[in-house]
Protein backbone atom coordinates (compact mmCIF):
# COMPACT_ATOMS: atom_id res chain seq x y z
CA UNK A 1 0.00 0.00 0.00
CA UNK A 2 2.39 2.75 0.73
CA UNK A 3 4.43 1.56 -2.46
CA UNK A 4 1.37 3.08 -3.86
CA UNK A 5 1.16 5.77 -2.30
CA UNK A 6 4.13 7.28 -3.08
CA UNK A 7 4.40 5.79 -6.61
CA UNK A 8 1.10 7.85 -7.15
CA UNK A 9 2.84 11.21 -5.90
CA UNK A 10 5.02 12.70 -8.24
CA UNK A 11 8.53 13.69 -7.18
CA UNK A 12 7.97 11.48 -3.83
CA UNK A 13 9.93 8.43 -5.04
CA UNK A 14 12.82 10.54 -5.82
CA UNK A 15 14.06 13.00 -3.74
CA UNK A 16 14.56 16.14 -5.91
CA UNK A 17 17.03 18.85 -4.61
CA UNK A 18 19.08 21.48 -6.20
CA UNK A 19 21.49 19.77 -9.16
CA UNK A 20 24.99 18.53 -7.36
CA UNK A 21 27.23 22.10 -8.02
CA UNK A 22 30.16 20.62 -10.41
CA UNK A 23 33.62 20.45 -8.94
CA UNK A 24 35.51 23.02 -10.12
CA UNK A 25 37.91 21.93 -13.43
CA UNK A 26 41.38 21.72 -11.86
CA UNK A 27 43.85 23.96 -12.76
CA UNK A 28 45.70 23.09 -16.09
CA UNK A 29 49.56 22.06 -14.47
CA UNK A 30 51.94 24.20 -16.23
CA UNK A 31 54.71 22.72 -18.09
CA UNK A 32 57.68 21.81 -16.95
CA UNK A 33 60.60 23.92 -16.73
CA UNK A 34 63.42 23.02 -18.90
CA UNK A 35 65.92 21.21 -17.14
CA UNK A 36 69.18 23.05 -16.65
CA UNK A 37 72.41 22.44 -18.90
CA UNK A 38 76.29 22.45 -18.00
CA UNK A 39 77.85 24.69 -18.47
CA UNK A 40 81.82 26.20 -17.41
CA UNK A 41 83.24 29.12 -17.88
CA UNK A 42 86.68 27.37 -18.90
CA UNK A 43 86.39 25.09 -21.97
CA UNK A 44 89.06 22.81 -20.86
CA UNK A 45 87.08 22.23 -17.78
CA UNK A 46 83.60 21.18 -19.51
CA UNK A 47 86.11 19.11 -21.80
CA UNK A 48 87.52 17.74 -18.56
CA UNK A 49 84.22 16.69 -16.83
CA UNK A 50 82.83 15.33 -20.20
CA UNK A 51 85.70 12.93 -20.42
CA UNK A 52 85.78 11.94 -16.95
CA UNK A 53 82.00 10.85 -17.03
CA UNK A 54 82.58 9.31 -20.64
CA UNK A 55 81.22 12.02 -21.86
CA UNK A 56 77.40 11.70 -20.77
CA UNK A 57 75.86 14.91 -19.75
CA UNK A 58 73.61 13.45 -17.30
CA UNK A 59 76.37 11.73 -15.41
CA UNK A 60 77.91 15.23 -15.30
CA UNK A 61 74.94 16.69 -14.03
CA UNK A 62 74.79 14.01 -11.06
CA UNK A 63 78.46 14.54 -10.26
CA UNK A 64 77.51 18.78 -10.07
CA UNK A 65 74.69 18.00 -7.83
CA UNK A 66 77.08 16.51 -5.39
CA UNK A 67 78.21 19.14 -3.28
CA UNK A 68 81.28 17.55 -2.13
CA UNK A 69 82.12 16.75 -5.99
CA UNK A 70 84.88 19.09 -7.63
CA UNK A 71 82.85 20.55 -9.75
CA UNK A 72 86.37 22.54 -11.53
CA UNK A 73 84.38 26.04 -12.01
CA UNK A 74 81.26 24.22 -13.39
CA UNK A 75 77.70 24.19 -12.80
CA UNK A 76 74.01 23.76 -13.61
CA UNK A 77 72.91 26.62 -15.51
CA UNK A 78 68.93 27.28 -16.22
CA UNK A 79 68.11 27.61 -19.43
CA UNK A 80 66.57 31.02 -18.66
CA UNK A 81 69.42 32.69 -17.84
CA UNK A 82 70.24 32.06 -21.54
CA UNK A 83 70.65 35.64 -23.49
CA UNK A 84 73.29 35.05 -26.79
CA UNK A 85 75.48 32.29 -27.89
CA UNK A 86 79.13 34.50 -27.70
CA UNK A 87 81.25 31.76 -29.19
CA UNK A 88 81.46 28.24 -31.49
CA UNK A 89 84.36 26.22 -31.83
CA UNK A 90 84.59 22.34 -32.90
CA UNK A 91 87.69 20.57 -31.32
CA UNK A 92 88.67 17.08 -31.10
CA UNK A 93 86.13 15.87 -33.28
CA UNK A 94 83.02 17.96 -31.24
CA UNK A 95 81.52 21.17 -31.05
CA UNK A 96 81.32 23.49 -28.41
CA UNK A 97 79.41 26.69 -27.52
CA UNK A 98 79.95 29.68 -25.25
CA UNK A 99 76.52 31.27 -24.13
CA UNK A 100 76.45 34.61 -22.66
CA UNK A 101 74.09 34.03 -19.12
CA UNK A 102 72.27 36.95 -17.35
CA UNK A 103 73.90 38.43 -14.41
CA UNK A 104 77.67 37.55 -15.67
CA UNK A 105 80.10 38.89 -18.13
CA UNK A 106 81.91 35.46 -18.76
CA UNK A 107 80.06 33.37 -20.92
CA UNK A 108 80.15 29.49 -20.17
CA UNK A 109 80.75 26.58 -22.51
CA UNK A 110 78.49 23.90 -23.32
CA UNK A 111 78.01 20.97 -25.96
CA UNK A 112 76.81 22.58 -28.86
CA UNK A 113 73.27 22.16 -29.56
CA UNK A 114 72.17 21.46 -26.12
CA UNK A 115 70.69 25.28 -25.19
CA UNK A 116 69.30 27.87 -28.23
CA UNK A 117 69.07 31.62 -26.99
CA UNK A 118 65.70 32.68 -26.74
CA UNK A 119 64.64 34.50 -30.12
CA UNK A 120 64.30 37.92 -29.80
CA UNK A 121 61.34 39.35 -28.23
CA UNK A 122 60.98 42.23 -29.60
CA UNK A 123 60.38 41.95 -33.32
CA UNK A 124 61.41 44.01 -36.08
CA UNK A 125 57.96 46.28 -36.36
CA UNK A 126 58.27 46.90 -33.43
CA UNK A 127 61.94 48.91 -33.07
CA UNK A 128 61.77 52.12 -33.73
CA UNK A 129 62.82 53.44 -37.14
CA UNK A 130 66.17 55.58 -37.38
Amino acid sequence: MLLLALAGVPGAATAQGPAPKKAPAAPATPAAAPAPFVGCPSLANLRLLLRTNRGDPAAVAALLADERADHVGCALIGRERVQALADHVELGGASYDCLSLQGTGICHWTLAGTVAPAPDRTRAADRPRR
